[in-house]
């Protein structure tokens, strides 16, 4: 039974966070307050304060385990086998997957982990700077010899531009998920491996 219970536990968490999201991913987290979130998540305050003390724990635990999973995501797809190109494309469709099956999370984790205290924003930079690093290290295998500083440009470039397309594309448009991982590829790797130590 206690299994049970705790599987509840966790459930009644990842409902709340959800409605959190959302709630943050419209109105921004400054604005929300907890009456609004107990509010659009079916609950009581007394009941959100059981399972997060303070807006700034919810937040914490959003943003925390979304990383986690992105990073896990990101780990998934570069431990496959093949060629550097390929992984690169397991790369971007399982980063693009992941963001998007938490698109109100993804838009929370870039706009409002600088309202937390520095505290808790060291470990959520920490786990941004490991998919960072994972990232970088896949393009110096795609590109390897180039000076060592523009490797972390260049990856910020990649992951701001599947960040923000998380923001305007609509899996249900003209152009379908597959197609719009293999565009984003193509586009990068047209100008990336065409730089020259």
């Amino acid at each position: 039974m206690p299994r049970v219970r705790a599987d509840d536990y966790e459930a009644k968490a990842q409902s709340i966070m959800d409605s959190a999201a959302a709630l943050f991913a419209k109105t921004g987290y400054p604005g929300a307050k907890m009456q609004d979130i107990a509010k659009a998540c079916g609950a009581t305050k007394s009941m959100l304060y059981h399972y997060f003390p303070t807006k700034d724990d919810l937040l914490f635990a959003m943003l925390e385990e979304h990383l986690e999973r992105v990073i896990a995501g990101i780990e998934q797809a570069l431990a496959e086998g093949g060629s550097p190109k390929a992984r690169f494309a397991a790369f971007v469709l399982v980063y693009t997957q992941k963001s998007a099956q938490a698109r109100r999370r993804h838009v929370t984790a870039m706009n409002d982990v600088k309202y937390l205290p520095r505290s808790m924003q060291t470990p959520l930079l920490e786990l941004e700077r490991k998919a960072t690093n994972l990232v970088a290290d896949l393009l110096r295998e795609l590109n390897p010899g180039l000076p060592d500083e523009v490797y972390k440009p260049y990856t910020m470039l990649l992951l701001g531009m599947l960040n923000w397309t998380d923001l305007w594309y609509k899996p249900t448009g003209i152009i379908k998920p597959q197609d719009l991982c293999e565009r984003i590829s193509r586009l990068f790797l047209r100008g990336f491996l065409a730089e020259k130590a």
